[in-house]
């Protein structure tokens, strides 16, 4: 039990290959002294769909989102969507108001926090196991993310009041400190990956763990404090936006999508995020939207085809009669196939996720090791675990480099994306203050790794991850 305290920091939206570049041309003095070079930077693999949400959960629950059946930003229940006039029961969104609906989604197992004491926990979205008093910024968060969606110069502000709010808990002595920091997300969907404004906020994170790390050494905690540095999801920047709701409405689909989710007679719904990942959910019959349909009884009604024309989706995905996972592009045919524990995958013609290979019972960590460094990394896993989830769609979308999936309502346009399978949206940073040996590393990984750390067992539930050393 090297460490006695912990300090988890989120850099919400910081894709590897700009944390990385930023940290070899010395532009994050203070993490490279006080973290990368006290441990090391590692190039992590997050989850599928790769978005503020449902990539939280397996750093704080060593879960998959599919594990824990938050498939999405956005999502619908089959199960329990009901057609009555006033309410709509199992759909979701966790925009806005609606994020307090995260929680109550959550499955029933503990979380980083219950293992620790005390806590603090400064803006992150998922606070289950953290008592309402020790939630530093419970008030401040809803009316401030909601400025700062419209009013960009609000990053600024909340940036400040999370790095005092994080510097006066280091001085408080918390043994477990979770912070996340948001403008590298806000300012890039409103920019790019590495705008002025993004770097600048790269930079006050820096500035930050330079205060955090000299309070921490005047105290004599730095040397018996783990500092981890990360972020739930990349970004790639956007040119172009794909409408898939209207795209459904002019293949005669009529679909339900937010915010227009009073829409009569729909035969569809379009449940995106981040904007480079969709849900899409069909109904059986006029009334009823029935069980999952099969990929093939979609693709019989002529979907598939008529969705891959649109160029910039790159993947679609479905769950196949038999329970493999089907995977499409405008070249060719994939099945994926999950048997006690391993993982195998096919394709026909050209190969869609790109690895040209057929694997044969791979166990996870082969299937990570197999595709790490490819488009889409992970990706027989992450494609697999998605579906594991009820609540996700009939079929799962995954757009190209460059494009997203919702033109309306998104204000201010977004020019950049995450969400998607692609590996700009999927690798991560993970910066750390002691070594890890592995070069292969998913986000699921690091709820285990830590409680590890700590000489915690994880025992009476199943996770996901798996200890890395």
């Amino acid at each position: 039990m090297q460490f006695s305290r912990f300090i988890f920091i989120l850099i919400d939206g910081a894709p590897y290959s700009v944390f990385h570049e930023l940290i070899e041309n010395n532009e994050l003095p203070n993490i490279k002294r006080f973290i990368t070079n006290q441990g090391c930077l590692k190039k992590a693999v997050s989850v599928f769909p790769s978005t503020t949400g449902p990539a939280f959960i397996p750093f704080f629950m060593g879960l998959f989102p599919g594990t824990a059946n938050v498939p999405g930003y956005r999502w619908l229940s089959k199960k329990d969507i009901l057609q009555h006039k006033y309410g709509r029961p199992g759909l979701c969104s966790y925009q806005g108001a609606d994020g307090l609906n995260f929680l109550v989604d959550l499955p029933e197992q503990p979380t980083l926090f219950n293992y620790f004491s005390p806590v603090s926990n400064i803006y992150n979205l998922l606070t289950k196991g953290c008592s309402p008093v020790d939630d530093r910024t419970r008030r401040k968060k809803p009316l401030a993310y909601a400025a700062a969606h419209f009013f960009h110069k609000i990053w600024q502000h909340i940036t400040a009041v999370a790095s005092q709010e994080l510097i006066k808990a280091v001085e408080e002595g918390d043994q477990f400190i979770s912070c996340l920091f948001s403008a590298v997300d806000g300012h890039s969907h409103f920019s790019h990956t590495k705008s002025k404004a993004v770097i600048e906020s790269y930079k006050s994170v820096d500035q930050t763990i330079g205060k955090v790390c000299q309070s921490l050494y005047r105290s004599g905690d730095l040397d018996k404090t783990m500092i981890l540095i990360s972020s739930d999801h990349g970004m790639t920047n956007t040119k172009t936006h794909i409408d898939i709701a209207r795209c459904l409405d002019r293949s005669g689909h009529r679909c339900l999508h937010y915010p227009l989710i009073w829409r009569r007679n729909v035969k569809s719904a379009s449940m995106v995020s981040g904007n480079g990942m969709a849900n899409l959910y069909f109904k059986a019959n006029a009334v009823d939207w029935g069980e999952r349909m099969p990929f093939e009884e979609i693709d019989r009604r002529g979907v598939v085809d008529f969705l891959l024309e649109f160029e910039g989706i790159g993947l679609i995905a479905g769950q196949s009669e038999d329970g493999s996972i089907i995977v499409r592009n405008r070249l060719g045919k994939g099945q994926v196939s999950a048997v006690n524990g391993t993982i195998s995958y096919k394709f026909d013609g050209v190969d869609p996720l790109g690895y040209n290979t057929c694997y044969h019972n791979l166990s996870s960590r082969e299937a990570l090791i197999e595709t790490y460094d490819t488009k889409y990394p992970d990706g027989l896993v992450q494609i697999s675990q998605v579906f594991r989830s009820s609540r996700a769609g009939d079929l799962v979308l995954s757009a190209e480099p460059g494009y997203d999936l919702r033109a309306r309502y998104e204000y201010p346009e977004h020019r950049a994306t995450h969400g998607g399978l692609i590996a700009g949206q999927m690798l991560i940073p993970l910066a750390v203050n002691f070594p890890i040996e592995t070069e292969f590393i998913r986000s699921v990984d690091i709820f285990p790794t830590v409680l590890n750390q700590f000489g915690h067992q994880v025992e009476g539930f199943e996770i996901d991850g798996q200890i890395v050393k």
